[in-house]
């Protein structure tokens, strides 16, 4: 089971819904150190990481009844090792992790209570970012090629770790791959020519294999994809002046927006089940956070298909 705990340090501010993004300003949900946020399918909880222990470890936040005196937090794991990058399925019925609980990282699975934590993969090698098909039913996961390597590929196998089925290899490091909400592309983030300063967003058609590259800003790191619930439109970070900042772009590589801005960097995004709220960490000085954006509604983010005024000058395609 989990263990209940109060901390003063959560805070959480419920706000209205903005008509824009552009003109929204980010509310901070917590401190010192929080990473990976995570909407629950009905978005009355928050799944994160956190080292505020010493060590990390998987919590689940309350979305309601969190004051400035503190709010209703569950602790998932509570171990001596690394247990990182939570995933919620969609049905609500299982959180992926990873953990380095045999010598390497590995994928989890467990409960939302924090019971029948499970393992999933038991390779060599590191396998990480794990995140959910559509049906619940299958996790998609990228794993380490070579020991000593960074070269990932982009496997997928069902929820109890069964018919693990390789996706995608080539030379390069593949990450954050995650399923569309139609079940039939993924997107992900690609290095190319090896040069980790150079990073651009990819779709993978799963049935074709196709590869088609959104963006193309050489130099700069474009990475951490994540969909809108609608599949409409893709979240990702780029480094805009030296800082990573929140974007958007349709599947079809048009319609690039910013959509985040102001101090410290942006990343690790993940989009309300209604689509109205974005949670993303922000970085101040090696100081990171859970921040939460009020975004448009689906329906007008899915009307608005122009470019707008905030699109920056990175994109050299």
């Amino acid at each position: 089971m989990g263990i209940k705990i109060q901390r003063s340090i959560f805070i959480l501010i419920l706000f209205l819904l903005s008509a824009s993004a552009i003109a929204a300003e980010p509310k901070k949900l917590t401190s010192p150190r929080f990473s990976y946020p995570n909407w629950s399918p009905d978005g009355t909880q928050i799944l994160y990481e956190s080292s505020v222990s010493g060590n990390w470890e998987i919590y689940i936040m309350d979305t309601a009844g969190i004051t400035d005196n503190g709010g209703n937090v569950t602790q998932l794991t509570n171990n001596d090792h690394l247990d990182r990058m939570p995933s919620w399925s969609p049905d609500g019925k299982y959180i992926a992790f990873i953990s380095d609980r045999d010598g390497d990282f590995e994928v989890f699975v467990m409960r939302p209570d924090g019971s029948e934590q499970t393992q999933l993969t038991f390779n060599d090698t590191a396998d990480i970012h794990p995140y959910w098909s559509p049906d619940s039913q299958r996790i998609i996961f990228n794993s380490q090629v070579e020991k000593g390597v960074r070269i990932y590929s982009i496997w997928a196998m069902n929820r109890n770790g069964t018919d693990q089925v390789e996706l995608l290899r080539d030379e390069e490091l593949n990450s954050y791959a995650q399923m569309s909400p139609d079940g039939t592309q993924v997107v992900f983030d690609k290095w190319q020519d090896s040069d980790e300063n150079n990073g651009e967003i990819y779709l993978l058609d799963l049935n074709t294999k196709k590869l088609t590259r959104l963006t193309k800003n050489e130099g700069i790191y474009d990475g951490y994809p994540t969909w809108y619930p609608n599949g409409e439109w893709i979240v990702y970070a780029s480094e805009v002046d030296g800082l990573f900042k929140l974007f958007r772009i349709r599947p079809d590589g048009s319609s690039k927006e910013q959509i985040t801005f102001g101090p410290g960097n942006d990343a690790r995004a993940d989009v309300s089940p209604d689509g109205t709220q974005l949670l993303f960490n922000r970085d101040i000085d090696d100081n990171i956070n859970i921040v939460v954006l009020p975004l448009a509604s689906e329906s007008e983010a899915s009307a608005d298909g122009s470019e707008t005024s905030s699109t920056t000058n990175n994109d050299k395609g």
